[in-house]
């Protein structure tokens, strides 16, 4: 069994993603990790998934096609709409909605939700 989590870049066929698996390589001469992107295709069978979104990915027993290994497990984050696991709140970046919205009533601002 084999999970792995991608990010949703465009769909691209019927039922078909491609997404972008975040991996760290490491420089043997700097002797220091960079990140990099590896493109997989994956089978959304409910055709679910947006751009942006971060899902959670199953390896097939066997090969859908030439191309795709891996099945849409589920969605662990929707694009654009982000809760803190722990806090089970709305995130902004680092900062809570709720917070930023008390803080900009606390101050009689406008509250900046564009990041």
């Amino acid at each position: 069994m084999s999970l792995l989590l991608a990010k949703c870049i465009t769909p691209a066929k019927k039922n078909v993603i491609r997404l972008l698996v975040p991996q760290l390589r490491f420089d043997t001469f700097l002797s220091k990790h960079f990140r990099e992107n590896d493109s997989i295709v994956a089978h959304d069978p409910n055709n679910n998934c947006k751009e942006g979104d971060w899902v959670l990915l199953r390896k097939l027993d066997s090969r859908f096609s030439l191309e795709i290994d891996y099945q849409v497990e589920k969605i662990v984050y929707e694009s654009g709409n982000i809760i803190d696991p722990i806090t089970k709140k709305k995130s902004l970046g680092y900062e809570n909605v709720e917070d930023v919205n008390r803080l900009a009533k606390f101050f009689e601002m406008k509250p900046n939700l564009e990041r």
